[in-house]
């Protein structure tokens, strides 16, 4: 199902998979609905994982930086 899976997505999808309305060519949403469509679903995931993986860093950082701090002596 991977090979056919990607096929899928190859097509440029015409109507809404929920409420059936024409979408613009190249939508990520639609505009009566307001759901994702087919190519915005994949986006929107690595999109999430980049923002968590960017919040990580940072709090990491924050801790790494706090102990260098604490770890120094006067």
């Amino acid at each position: 199902m991977g090979i056919l899976r990607g096929m899928a997505t190859a097509v440029e999808q015409t109507n809404c998979d929920r409420c059936q309305a024409p979408l613009v060519k190249g939508a990520a949403y639609c505009e009566n609905c307001g759901e994702r469509t087919r190519k915005a679903r994949p986006l929107v995931r690595l999109a999430v994982r980049v923002e968590v993986l960017l919040i990580f860093v940072v709090v990491v950082l924050i801790f790494g930086f706090t102990w260098v701090f604490l770890q120094q002596k006067p």
